[in-house]
């Protein structure tokens, strides 16, 4: 049972994240949680793992009070957290003694710890990796190996926040698989699903949603979601169907750059890779890529897509020049790369910071370039990723949630003017709003003649934003595929969230007929708008 009355939390720069927060969640219920960047979200998780203190009121897990020293050091064993980014909570140094460390520090014994470590890798498909260095596993393994460091231990209450962030497909049904098994092994196990996506949160029958460090509504997300007004004060997104049947909100398509626009200002830059070959270790490790070939310009938004651990990281850290291939090479026809040419926003945006303010975040690649009218391309930062300057420009970055974080870390390589901009898993950790300004951004990049990599498991950016596919297994590269082409006609149900706009219409019409909402809202229209058929209708 967990119990919080009226708790409230401010972190040291005085800012309130929690305000007076009443809340009673039963023993063994599954209960999701949504809410938009800053609105308290992880702030509840980590005091409810006694990770955090609250400032006032009382918090009671199974009758412990996390504010008390005994009772903090026995919650350990009872309240498992998965953040967001796993790095945050990966100390160990190989995959095996990550998940071991947890059943040690519960002093479980040999031969039950070793049983159960090498169950919970069989389960997530860690098992060849559990020798792995965990600084070298993606971004995906990483979080299948927080996932089973969490699990292994049988917490009696699971909070997961956006667990599935780094994930492919394949990783989240394992996840939920894992969980589903949790469940039917611990009736009583007390399930916190912490979210940025409305779609997540159709399992669960009760829905509580944060916004300003209030609790504003806790009720089933069928409810929530027919609420648009409710749903719009939040910032979280209504789903598809939910969108339709109101005929509010609907179509939500972002405006797209003028292809006269792009066409002017681009001037016909690409780049090839020639039969590349690449191993992070040469001489312990396979190759990744071997004899790989590709040419890409600056004219189309490229998705880059495929399984955790196939290359798709490594693959755009060679086009930007940040690794150098073991063979092959890769060139750049029509332009000579200069600093800030090539930049990547990375899937941690906290590694990219180094300064004490936003403002200085901001301002430092143009500085560091020397050029002209810095503060016009700042201001132009602010604008593009939807920061408030006011607001922002003095804020550690380090103290920004994790949404907040990403737009500055796009703001951060978007001072430096660059040619090319490779995006790796960008959506992770934004809410409904961040993902909006993040399509409407794109476009205006692309409409200046920018080109663009979008690397994501995330299956409506790559919908919403793609117009060629680049699937990657196993380091290779088959094709390249149009968005219709692939996703009317690739298997992609292992490495990628299916689309709503997909979704809808294949349980709707048996297929894809649209491919933007607004067409398919007058398609809609349209049939509704249709006479009614007559039998003369069948001749």
């Amino acid at each position: 049972m967990i119990k919080l009355s009226n708790v409230t939390y401010a972190y040291p720069d005085g800012a309130v994240v929690l305000n007076g927060i009443d809340l009673h969640i039963a023993t063994g219920k599954k209960v999701a949680i949504l809410g938009c960047n800053g609105s308290g979200k992880t702030t509840f998780a980590l005091l409810l793992n006694g990770i955090h203190q609250a400032f006032s009121g009382e918090i009671k897990i199974d009758g412990l009070d996390p504010s008390d020293p005994i009772n903090n050091a026995a919650l350990k064993s009872k309240v498992g957290l998965v953040f967001q980014n796993p790095d945050n909570q990966l100390v160990s140094t190989t995959v095996e003694r990550e998940v071991a460390f947890t059943l040690e520090n519960l002093n479980v014994r040999h031969p039950e710890l070793k049983d159960r470590v090498d169950e919970i890798l069989h389960f997530f498909g860690l098992y060849e990796l559990r020798g792995r260095l965990t600084a070298e596993l993606s971004g995906g393994e990483k979080q299948k190996t927080a996932l089973a460091a969490v699990m292994v231990a049988d917490p009696k209450i699971l909070i997961l926040d956006e667990p599935g962030s780094y994930l492919d497909e394949t990783g989240k049904k394992m996840m939920n698989q894992a969980l589903n098994h949790l469940i039917e092994k611990s009736p009583d196990l007390t399930v916190l699903r912490i979210t940025q996506y409305s779609y997540v949160t159709e399992d669960y029958k009760r829905l509580i949603v944060f916004h300003n460090g209030l609790i504003l509504a806790d009720d089933t997300p069928a409810r929530i979601f027919k609420n648009h007004d409710l749903c719009r004060t939040a910032g979280i997104n209504i789903p598809l169907p939910y969108r339709i049947r109101s005929k509010r909100d609907f179509p939500k398509d972002e405006p797209i750059g003028s292809p006269i626009d792009m066409k002017k200002n681009s001037k016909g830059k690409s780049i090839v890779l020639d039969s590349v070959s690449f191993a992070y270790d040469s001489h312990d490790n396979p190759l990744l890529f071997q004899n790989l070939s590709l040419s890409v310009g600056n004219d189309k938004i490229y998705g880059i897509v495929g399984p955790s651990g196939s290359g798709k990281s490594t693959l755009i850290q060679i086009m930007a020049g940040l690794l150098k291939p073991l063979s092959g090479s890769a060139k750049y026809e029509g332009f000579k790369p200069k600093p800030g040419d090539l930049v990547i926003s990375f899937q941690h945006p906290e590694r990219q910071f180094f300064l004490e303010t936003v403002e200085k975040e901001i301002r430092f690649g143009a500085e560091n370039l020397a050029l002209q009218n810095i503060d016009k391309i700042a201001e132009e930062c602010y604008s593009l990723v939807g920061l408030s300057k006011d607001r922002f420009a003095l804020r550690d970055p380090f103290t920004l949630s994790g949404g907040e974080k990403r737009r500055l870390a796009f703001a951060d390589i978007l001072s430096l003017q660059p040619s090319f901009i490779f995006f790796d898993e960008p959506t992770c950790g934004l809410d409904a709003a961040g993902i909006a300004l993040f399509k409407r951004m794109v476009h205006r990049l692309r409409a200046k003649g920018i080109g663009i990599f979008i690397v994501s498991h995330y299956g409506d950016i790559i919908f919403a934003l793609a117009d060629e596919i680049i699937p990657m297994t196993d380091g290779k590269i088959s094709a390249f595929y149009s968005r219709e082409d692939f996703f009317q006609n690739f298997d992609y149900s292992g490495f990628l969230s299916v689309p709503e706009m997909v979704q809808y219409q294949k349980k709707s019409f048996g297929r894809i007929k649209y491919f933007s909402e607004s067409e398919l809202a007058a398609g809609i229209a349209g049939k509704e708008n249709r006479p009614p058929r007559t039998s003369l209708d069948l001749f």
